[in-house]
């Protein structure tokens, strides 16, 4: 994604990963083979593979610079051992994207998650001698307290030993900020609770001089859900919230200028959400 620009804050992205990963009926249970073409049928080509009809995830961070700090949205999988074979991959796009946003790790001054998944947490640590420790060492580390309290109760239904690896150790740190639902940072950062995807999960609100963004972390994972809303994925807690959120923003915002920035969206990833007919579609943005 290309940098934006909106009021006094700009916003950009470190990608991890980018491309066809899995179908849409692998990753959408309540699919159907019928619906599923007619779907994308009316999506950008860059949204799936014609051949495959693997649909496009891209796994990236959020870096916004505001006049008073830098921010990071979502830190990807990062490169930790034990993970599953579907996420070791090369994670090296995403420190040299850090560096091509002429960043270190000591530049960044919150961390915020949207939740707490694998792919969420990745880079929140790194291995120094022999102990995962904070990444970036100056950033405070904004976690959901919903969240946070629910997979340290439930450790084991995690995937993959994140928690342990990615969020414990903040804790421990001192780092982390267990906040509650309506957080705001200040007078363009808060948080909008979003819950489904995961029990505690929260969208990113940014407000500066009229503009108005929507960090939605994993709200929606493809465009396809724009047009089927009431299709959550596997790895949804509470499909039938996920769906629910997702209507509820949808109906919310699609007369609004308010830019949704989903993690896994491919480049240009923003857009808005539009109703069309009985239901919605993504409009990407053109120039960005």
């Amino acid at each position: 994604m290309d940098q934006i620009k909106l009021g006094q804050v700009s916003v950009s992205s470190l990608v991890e990963r980018d491309g066809p990963v899995r179908t849409a009926l692998a990753m959408f249970p309540n699919a159907t083979p019928e619906r599923v073409a007619s779907a994308l049928a009316k999506l950008p080509g860059f949204t799936f593979d014609a051949v495959t009809e693997m649909i496009v995830i891209t796994y990236q961070s959020f870096v916004l610079r505001t006049p008073n700090c830098t921010v990071l949205i979502d830190t990807c999988v990062g490169d930790h051992p034990g993970y599953p074979p579907t996420l070791s991959y090369d994670k090296t796009p995403w420190l040299k994207a850090l560096e091509a946003n002429r960043l270190t790790v000591e530049d960044i001054d919150y961390v915020f998650c949207t939740h707490l998944h694998i792919d969420h947490v990745g880079w929140n640590t790194r291995l120094e001698d022999g102990r995962h420790v904070p990444t970036f060492p100056n950033a405070k580390y904004i976690f959901s307290r919903k969240e946070y309290e629910h997979w340290k109760a439930n450790e084991s239904m995690a995937v993959g030993p994140s928690f342990n690896l990615c969020v414990t150790p903040i804790v421990e740190a001192g780092q982390a900020l267990l906040v509650d639902d309506g957080f705001v940072l200040n007078d363009e950062l808060s948080l909008v609770p979003a819950a489904g995807h995961s029990p505690g999960h929260v969208c990113v609100s940014l407000k500066s001089q009229g503009y108005h963004a929507l960090f939605c972390g994993d709200m929606m994972h493809h465009a396809i859900q724009c047009i089927e809303p009431d299709w959550s994925t596997r790895l949804c807690s509470d499909p039938a919230g996920a769906a629910a959120t997702r209507h509820n923003f949808f109906s919310r915002f699609c007369k609004t200028d308010t830019l949704f920035l989903p993690t896994h969206f491919p480049a240009p990833t923003a857009g808005h959400v539009r109703a069309d007919g009985g239901s919605y579609r993504f409009d990407f943005l053109k120039s960005v």
